[in-house]
């Protein structure tokens, strides 16, 4: 039988952790359709972010990130991208709109708008240690970005982005931030 290839990881400035071999592809429960986000707010000042993960099975996952936790989900993703670079998807698909003619009705570039997630008051409101995040480790995977966030009840488990889901994420997110900014002011306190 032949070897198994070896694993090397190595850890960029912004605490990415690169493999040097492709991964298996993760199960369909763990992989994100699309998303939709809220911000946790108190006294005018936000506190916290919600997003809501729709998965491939077509279940969800409702996540609350401390700012601590989404400054460096943002982060990650910024160096996800900048890794990226003129090679991500979603630059080449926009540069030739015919890469996206023969993609799958499951395919990111799809479910980003079909699976839309609707993400309630409740939902937003409702952090708890099952949600709750405070830390999260991020992994690059070549075109699959992993966030494996630790949860207040102390559980780790992966989450799967396509790096057009990836992307998206990021510019929705930077631009949610700059609307939540303007309404509340900046981010304060504990979530």
């Amino acid at each position: 039988a032949p070897a198994p290839t070896p694993t090397t990881t190595g850890i960029n400035p912004l605490g990415i952790q690169e493999r040097q071999e492709e991964q298996p592809a993760p199960s369909a429960d763990s992989v994100v359709a699309s998303f939709e986000a809220g911000i946790i707010t108190l006294k005018r000042a936000w506190i916290g972010v919600c997003i809501k993960f729709a998965m491939q099975d077509r279940s969800a996952r409702i996540t609350h990130w401390s700012p601590h936790a989404f400054k460096a989900l943002v982060d990650a993703l910024q160096a996800y991208f900048e890794q990226l670079g003129m090679n991500a998807f979603m630059i080449r698909a926009n540069d030739d709109p015919t890469l996206v003619a023969s993609l799958p009705a499951r395919h990111p570039y799809h479910t980003l708008l079909s699976d839309r997630p609707k993400l309630s008051d409740d939902e937003i409101g409702t952090a708890g240690l099952k949600t709750g995040i405070g830390e999260a480790e991020f992994e690059a995977h070549g075109n699959t970005f992993e966030l494996r966030p630790l949860y207040g009840d102390g559980h780790r488990a992966s989450i799967w982005l396509h790096e057009y889901t990836a992307l998206s994420l990021l510019g929705y997110l930077r631009e949610y931030l700059k609307v939540a900014d303007t309404l509340s002011g900046p981010a304060a306190g504990n979530a």
